[in-house]
């Protein structure tokens, strides 16, 4: 599937070539190493992987599900948090593939995983596309969940309670870093530029005591998808909690930027990522 999307992306009716060059300006900046048309590249290879994850999304409808071929990286970890007796809290980086295979893996190994999820998640965000088109996605992934807390801009304690709930009852809690699944953000250092991810998963750590463990999720052309969780992000003490949460998103972010580096077609968030401001402009003023 990958070569077919790939090849695909490069038709101008799946990919405009206007897109491709927006998307390709912030990804040059950003990594420094590329020319225009390697970072154009990029930005279609991300959409070619985006096609493949809604492929996967209607494999998962086959008798018996989609079973992809996968490794669980840095188990030890999240075994070591679950031993304090306070759940663990995954933070998943916003590439691609986090969807599927991680929920698919952790369910395999035995862990009971209640992820918190935005009420847009699947193909559409229209009424109609989130009461029944989106359900096409989110069934298969819940059949490896506990539960699916969905955030309620309206009423956003409620997750946080049932997500509390959850980590007491020594379970894992997993959280994407990005904008959907919360209102509060805090702009972060990336690429020597900043990018706004949602308090939430820090937050919640400080708020319970969990461990904050980052988790990378990437298809890698030897291993398959690679799932890759890290040690756990600690939280300053004796600092605000404002301070611990920004310490922490910042840590987060550094932690990712190796990851991008090496599969850039697969992060989502190059679209949110934005340069520094040019010394002397307006918006530096």
């Amino acid at each position: 599937w990958s070569p077919l999307w790939r090849g695909a992306a490069r038709i101008p009716l799946l990919t405009s070539r206007r897109a491709a060059r927006r998307a390709g300006k912030s990804i040059q900046a950003a990594l420094g190493t590329v020319d225009r048309r390697a970072a154009e590249g990029i930005a279609r290879d991300l959409r070619a992987a985006i096609y493949e994850m809604r492929m996967q999304d209607l494999r998962a409808w086959r008798p018996g599900g989609w079973r992809p071929r996968m490794v669980l990286e840095g188990e030890a970890h999240l075994q070591a948090a679950l031993t304090q007796g306070k759940g663990a809290i995954l933070w998943l980086a916003p590439f691609v593939f986090n969807n599927g295979p991680t929920k698919i893996i952790l369910h395999r190994k035995g862990y009971r995983v209640s992820h918190l999820s935005s009420p847009q998640h699947g193909f559409s965000d229209t009424e109609f596309g989130v009461a029944f088109v989106n359900r096409i996605r989110c069934i298969p992934e819940e059949r490896h969940l506990v539960q699916r807390i969905v955030y309620d801009r309206a009423s956003p304690s409620t997750a946080m309670r049932r997500m509390m709930r959850a980590l007491k009852d020594g379970e894992v809690v997993s959280i994407v870093a990005s904008g959907t699944e919360g209102t509060e953000m805090v702009k972060g250092p990336v690429f020597d530029g900043r990018l706004s991810v949602a308090v939430g998963a820090p937050r919640l750590a400080g708020l319970t005591g969990a461990p904050l463990l980052p988790a990378f999720t990437v298809r890698d052309p030897q291993a398959g998808f690679r799932i890759v969780i890290e040690p756990p992000i600690p939280l300053q003490s004796g600092a605000s909690t404002d301070e611990r949460v920004a310490a922490a998103i910042a840590e987060f972010l550094r932690r990712s930027e190796p990851w991008v580096r090496q599969y850039p077609g697969q992060w989502r968030a190059w679209s949110k990522w934005k340069r520094p401001p040019r010394p002397g402009s307006t918006s530096a003023a």
